[in-house]
């Protein structure tokens, strides 16, 4: 990840945005963070090239990340997807299916998870 590129943080809980933002400090990362989907996707069309990769939680109250995952992709190929979920990954693949996504981080998560899932162990 270059030194522009910065992750987006998409979750309607406030307390999990300052607790992933706060990991991705610790790894020297920048984030832009948003409680909704329309708010995570005008950060996002700002200047989507910024973006390495967006965490999307997936049981956002306005808009789903069904809907925000098409979205982003069409502005920004390259980035990587990585839903935040407490649900089963199989369940949620199968939900979204077309759309493809990179990862999932499974709530409750640690510092070691967002690490791994960053390819930083």
């Amino acid at each position: 990840m270059t030194e522009t590129q910065k992750i987006l943080i998409i979750d309607d809980e406030p307390i999990l945005l300052k607790i992933l933002s706060k990991f991705l400090q610790k790894l020297n990362i920048s984030s832009e963070t948003a409680e909704l989907g329309k708010k995570g996707l005008e950060i996002f069309k700002k200047d989507p090239s910024t973006f390495a990769y967006a965490f999307i939680d997936y049981n956002l109250p306005e808009l789903s990340p069904k809907e925000i995952i098409p979205e982003i992709r069409a502005l920004n190929p390259e980035i990587k997807i990585i839903l935040s979920t407490g649900y089963s990954v199989e369940d949620i693949k199968k939900e979204l299916h077309p759309i493809e996504i990179d990862g999932t981080l499974q709530k409750p998560f640690t510092f070691n998870d967002v690490k791994k899932i960053l390819g930083k162990t």
